[in-house]
């Protein structure tokens, strides 16, 4: 871009002070250049004679670019590896002139007339690249032997180019909240990043490519897959480096994109890596480049409840070998139901169920499929119920009285006569569970929950179990129990 792009030629030479950057006019070059307060009224640093036909090297610069026999605007020239000078010199009153650089940061400048030469030195020091000026004014070739001013030889100005500065930024960031699970977590998880990309620098860039990587997997290894998904006009799934269609974005311009990368595992911390790159306008600087990187919060998996009811039957009857012949037991009955509380479309699934209940079970159980192969999955809101009997020991009631050595339990719910409003269970316990989520790994509950269950005597013999009598009539005549 041009230097001067947004100050006229009249303020240029008036003001003797119109250095454009960006399209604003302001005096500073570089953030290392120095500056004096101009007047115009003379140059910026006093004259220094030096004899002879001296050379830009006198100062220690490689680089100069020298002018001779007319002098105007535009003018270009130099030997910069980096290009050429593009400099006015407009010639003033008394054998002096005004110099304006329009792409350069001048060190020093020699001015030749008559056998000698005077010398304007204005960085910090011999041979020093990083300070200088771009405008002065009042400069003039030294006294001829005669003693009147010599009139102007050439002139030669030590310079660096300062060449446009093409830059890009790019921001990374993970949208709040945990990532979407993709059936329930079974296909992994969508984690979605905002990605930002600006232009930061000068002129155009175009031809933007992007690469993906998480912690050292690149993408297209399988282990985690993005894609750009929103502006649409710059959606592209993203497999190695791959280009970024229809993206251009002006000086000062900006975009942010939406990039979805699908993990088959969670992320655990691990920060995801993104690098964009585009070409420039420039041949010194073609392209520039910037990443970024953002750690995602994983899943965290939802409640398990669980709710334990007596069954219906509570008891039922079956054959069991005893001495060398078969008699009929008893068993007690449980309803156990688990739950996924999470929500439907944003929490996980849960799996690895895990049953404990020390009366009922025994040992704890891992609950299965019906094709009692598979671990149970339950997805959010979905429950499970299971029915289990088991022989129980010796009832907690009161007893009825003993025969032939046995002992004769009410068969029914007992009654604290203390506690006229307590009933002491015949079969009481107490299941828990235990689950993970089928994404995230990450284990939830115990949750818990019991169930105190009796068997009650009816003369209704349709209508079984029946209500448990009241505490006045506990406990309640069992007809021929005891004969």
């Amino acid at each position: 871009m041009s230097i001067l792009n947004s100050c006229s030629r009249d303020t240029l030479l008036t003001a003797a002070r119109g250095v454009a950057i960006a399209g604003v006019c302001s005096l500073a070059l570089s953030s290392n250049a120095v500056f004096a307060n101009h007047t115009g009224d003379g140059p910026e640093v006093p004259a220094e004679l030096i004899e002879g036909n001296p050379s830009c090297a006198y100062y220690g610069y490689a680089y100069e670019a020298r002018f001779e026999d007319y002098y105007s605007t535009g003018l270009v020239g130099g030997n910069h590896p980096d290009g050429p000078m593009n400099v006015d010199i407009i010639l003033t009153e008394n054998k002096t002139f005004t110099w304006v650089s329009h792409n350069s940061l001048v060190h020093a400048v020699i001015v030749k007339g008559g056998p000698n030469a005077n010398g304007y030195l204005y960085s910090l020091g011999n041979g020093d690249t990083t300070t200088g000026e771009v405008h002065d004014d009042g400069l003039h070739a030294p006294n001829s032997r005669s003693g009147n001013r010599a009139g102007l030889s050439h002139i030669s100005f030590c310079y660096t180019p300062v060449l446009p500065d093409p830059d890009i930024k790019v921001t990374k960031d993970c949208r709040d909240g945990p990532p979407t699970p993709v059936n329930g977590g079974a296909d992994g998880a969508i984690y979605t990043y905002d990605v930002k990309v600006e232009n930061t620098g000068d002129g155009a860039l175009n031809n933007f490519m992007v690469t993906e990587a998480l912690d050292g997997h690149p993408q297209g290894d399988g282990y985690v897959q993005c894609e750009i998904v929103a502006p649409a006009a710059n959606a592209v799934a993203i497999s190695g480096q791959t280009a970024i269609p229809n993206l251009s974005l002006a000086e000062g311009a900006d975009v942010t994109l939406v990039v979805e990368c699908h993990a088959p595992q969670p992320l655990a911390g691990k920060a995801n890596f993104i690098k964009i790159t585009a070409d420039t306008e420039y041949a010194h600087e073609p392209m520039v480049m910037d990443d970024s990187s953002s750690t995602c919060d994983d899943l965290a998996p939802p409640n398990i409840s669980i709710e334990k009811d007596c069954g219906n039957p509570m008891i039922r009857l079956v054959e069991v070998e005893h001495n060398s012949s078969t008699i009929l037991g008893v068993q007690a009955c449980v309803d156990i139901t688990v739950r996924n509380d999470g929500l439907v479309g944003i929490d996980e699934n849960l799996t690895d169920i895990w049953l404990t209940d020390d009366i009922a079970l025994g040992a704890p159980l891992l609950l299965k499929e019906a094709n009692d192969v598979d671990n149970l999955v339950l997805s959010p809101q979905e429950s499970h119920t299971e029915t289990f009997c088991y022989f129980p020991e010796a009832p907690t009631g009161y007893t009825l009285g003993e025969s032939n050595g046995l002992t004769w339990y009410s068969i029914f719910t007992v009654f604290d006569p203390n506690h006229p409003d307590s009933k002491m269970a015949l079969f009481s316990n107490t299941a828990s569970v235990v689950a993970a989520g089928e994404f995230s790994g990450t284990g939830v509950g115990p949750e818990s929950d019991d169930a105190d269950c009796s068997i009650c005597y009816s003369n209704n013999t349709t209508d079984f179990p029946a209500e448990c009598p009241p505490g006045d009539m506990n406990p309640y005549p069992v007809p021929g129990l005891l004969d």
